[in-house]
């Protein structure tokens, strides 16, 4: 369990930068436990662009077989899914182009 706050906030940051959880771990936090920074992740409502992508990938391939009403359903959480990862585009392009002001 995390219990420093400021790890807490570090890890969710890293994560709406789009790290990898293993990376997160492995880079910035070995001492703690895995699972114990997937769940802080998930916890403050963040999500990893590589686990957005598979939960998309995995909803899309379930599409064939569902009835009707399922697939708007699972077609509803994958237009969820793709915002969230507009949003942490978008994010990206602000810090990037904020880089850039300050390095030019």
């Amino acid at each position: 369990m995390i219990t420093d706050e400021r790890d807490i906030e570090k890890i969710i940051k890293l994560a709406r930068e789009g790290k990898k959880i293993s990376k997160i771990w492995e880079d910035y936090f070995p001492h703690y436990d895995y699972w114990d920074i997937y769940f802080e992740i998930h916890e403050a409502g963040e999500k990893s662009a590589l686990g957005t992508k598979r939960k998309i990938t995995y909803r899309l391939n379930k599409l064939k077989g569902l009835s009707k009403q399922d697939q708007q359903v699972v077609i509803e959480e994958i237009r969820h899914l793709v915002d969230h990862l507009y949003i942490r585009y978008k994010e990206g392009q602000k810090k990037i182009e904020q880089i850039r002001n300050v390095v030019d």
